[in-house]
């Protein structure tokens, strides 16, 4: 168990807009996951902790995606994500989604405009935070309009706070959903 979890959508070498939860937290938070009767996934309950614990950052970011010009789509995309890094050391990342139902374009459109293509892709949303820093592919800059950053900024204290009363509320559902399955199944429930 790592004792950094990286939440924002960049590693930690990349952005300053990471999550160090304090050790003794994760170590106490962790124990609690270890205590769970064998059947229930630890995997699953940290990804359900973490889902939990980032709703406020998620609605911040959706809120400054919807302030920004544009059709909204980049705030539909905006959610709670896993990768294979990530799953390693059981945490996530908080941004634009652009994987899975998110990268499919839409079969039914046939014609040239391309916002119509893909209809929930998320991909662009570096370009709009970070637009007067990078120079896009030689051809030029656009201008900063950072919504991730002015989110985290608002909401990274309200995801440390409520990280332990967020395990507690996740670690008796698991509890309490174990005991019903063997009550209702016995042994073989699982």
């Amino acid at each position: 168990m790592a004792g950094t979890t990286l939440v924002g959508g960049q590693s930690a070498q990349a952005s300053k807009s990471w999550i160090e939860v304090d050790p003794a937290n994760l170590r106490t938070i962790d124990n609690m996951f270890k205590q769970l009767p064998k059947q229930v996934s630890r995997e699953k309950t940290w990804v359900k902790f973490w889902r939990l614990n980032s709703k406020p950052l998620v609605k911040a970011a959706k809120a400054n995606a919807l302030a920004l010009e544009g059709s909204g789509q980049l705030a539909k995309s905006v959610g709670f994500f896993q990768s294979k890094a990530s799953r390693k050391y059981n945490g996530g990342y908080v941004g634009p989604r652009v994987k899975g139902v998110f990268s499919k374009r839409n079969e039914n459109y046939k014609g040239k405009n391309r916002k119509k293509k893909f209809s929930k892709s998320g991909f662009y949303g570096a370009f709009v935070e970070y637009g007067g820093s990078v120079n896009f592919g030689g051809k030029g800059t656009g201008k900063d309009q950072p919504w991730m950053e002015d989110a985290w900024e608002s909401a990274h204290r309200q995801v440390l706070n409520n990280g332990m009363r967020d395990a507690q509320k996740i670690f008796a559902r698991a509890v309490k959903s174990h005991e019903k399955r063997m009550a209702k199944y016995g042994r073989l429930g699982y």
